[in-house]
């Protein structure tokens, strides 16, 4: 799981554990589309977003990793009985019973984030969310403020969100132990019923945001032999280590977050600012805080807010940073500093490095994305015509945020690259899917190297890598069979 920051908390992992390749599991699983479809007829949610999870149809197209994870009111109580001591959990878990949660903002309530809070936008992510986020679909963060003493809060639950993805993350600081503890909510929306799944215009619009029929919650417990698993970003220092808050771009110019106006204005809320408000000028809000607030915010909403609450908290030493250095060398040209930060990706050291320049979107992609979401929202278009958002990714930042392996890379290089944020040997050796480690191809099985082949060959959601984390090339298919092959 990632919750992070969006470079951040990176709740994230592509592992995968779909029980006819347990052995595997992880990074690599899960290809297949996003949900399309139209919306269910009004009234068939029924439920509200609490408990009444008994009287709702089966969910036509569940995400197939969470599926084998349980739903609904069996996740609620599972979670609940392992009595977690951080905010999120005690509220979760109060005297009372499943409380309803039937929209974000109810959400953001429940943890005490709907009006005392800071939040920040972010237009590039190297999260679980990585390729649904740009300045046209960015990843909310809400979170508590901080103060210029940098003393933690008394209590930290933080919300992470973006559009597109039925779910919400959140992190939680445990007031028994001072650990972190990582959550997944998925919940529900009337279009989870339909026969063809929920549409573009169902989970790109504010109406994700709205009108959840039920839901389901996960730890990172749970999550951690799936593609979900928060501890491969989390954790960086191995099984057995303290889980962390993320945020690779921890100091000013805070390249990719915005709005970003106290002091001064940075590059990065000129642009991205811009961007986002063309396309959402029509919502209400996003990511649970009403529209106005995020155009108008001051010190409120910001990546030096979230930097303020990382430090606090005791992360400020960030595994394979993005720093101010690196904005300095590109306004030269290239950046040496961003590239041994890729090379260190690439050799499977880190996770990836954020993108080296502001703007992450291709001109024509954007306009064509910005254009067709106003026509939808404002109803001069058909919902059904809405082009995907998240499809607004420049060939170049596609290549430096690693949805895409390297041109003419070897095999090995591509494993690593592609699979070595779940299958690098740091996870729990006591789960099957971390018998796959890309950092010692030669001490792997014969067995273990044809599953794998089949793995990355597959049609299905099992194919490695997931649809979430990239996607092999022919080329690069080739080089990954020949590694294998050996």
């Amino acid at each position: 799981m990632m919750l992070g920051i969006p470079q951040r908390f990176a709740l994230e992992s592509w592992a995968c554990v779909l029980t006819a390749w347990v052995a595997l599991g992880t990074a690599g699983c899960s290809e297949g589309d996003t949900p399309r479809g139209t919306p269910a007829p009004a009234g068939m949610a029924g439920a509200s977003a609490s408990g009444g999870a008994a009287n709702l149809p089966a969910v036509t197209r569940p995400d197939p990793e969470l599926a084998l994870l349980g739903s609904r009111d069996a996740t609620y109580e599972r979670v609940c009985a392992r009595g977690h001591a951080d905010a999120f959990s005690t509220a979760l878990c109060a005297a009372g019973g499943r409380p309803r949660i039937a929209d974000l903002a109810a959400l953001l309530e429940l943890v005490g984030l709907g009006s005392q809070r800071a939040f920040a936008l972010s237009g590039n992510s190297t999260s679980l969310v990585s390729k649904s986020v740009s300045a046209l679909n960015p990843r909310m963060l809400v979170f508590p403020r901080v103060g210029d003493d940098l003393a933690p809060p008394a209590t930290l639950v933080a919300v992470g969100f973006v559009r597109g993805e039925q779910f919400v993350e959140l992190v939680g600081r445990d007031s028994v132990s001072g650990d972190l503890n990582f959550y997944l909510v998925s919940f529900e929306q009337r279009c989870s019923y339909d026969a063809s799944g929920c549409s573009l215009a169902d989970l790109l619009t504010e109406q994700v945001e709205h009108d959840w029929t039920t839901y389901s919650v996960y730890d990172q417990e749970d999550l951690e032999a799936t593609p979900f698993d928060c501890k491969s970003c989390h954790q960086p220092g191995g099984h057995g280590t303290k889980l962390m808050l993320r945020m690779q771009e921890l100091s000013s110019p805070w390249l990719h977050w915005f709005p970003q106006r106290f002091v001064q204005q940075t590059d990065s809320d000129r642009v991205l600012s811009a961007e986002f408000m063309a396309v959402h000028q029509h919502d209400q809000q996003y990511g649970g805080v009403p529209l106005p607030v995020i155009a108008n915010a001051l010190d409120e909403g910001s990546g030096a807010q979230l930097e303020a609450l990382v430090r606090a908290e005791g992360f400020a030493d960030q595994p394979n940073p993005f720093d101010a250095q690196i904005v300095k060398e590109t306004q030269n040209g290239s950046s040496p500093t961003w590239q041994a930060r890729f090379d260190a990706h690439l050799r499977g050291d880190a996770i990836a490095v954020p993108y080296p320049g502001i703007d992450v979107t291709d001109p024509a992609k954007r306009d064509a994305a910005t254009r067709s979401y106003q026509d939808v929202v404002q109803g001069v278009a058909p919902r059904e015509t809405l082009l995907d958002v998240r499809d607004v990714f420049s060939d170049d930042a596609t290549l430096k945020l690693s949805f895409l392996p390297q041109p003419g890379a070897d095999g090995k290089t591509v494993l690593l690259q592609m699979c070595g944020r779940c299958h690098d040997g740091r996870g729990n050796p006591a789960l099957p899917k971390n018998q796959f480690n890309v950092r010692n191809l030669d001490a792997l099985s014969r067995p273990l190297k044809e599953m794998a082949i089949a793995r990355v060959q597959a049609s299905d959601e099992t194919r490695m890598p997931p649809w979430r984390a990239g996607t092999l090339t022919p080329a690069a298919l080739e080089a990954v069979r020949a590694e294998l092959g050996r």
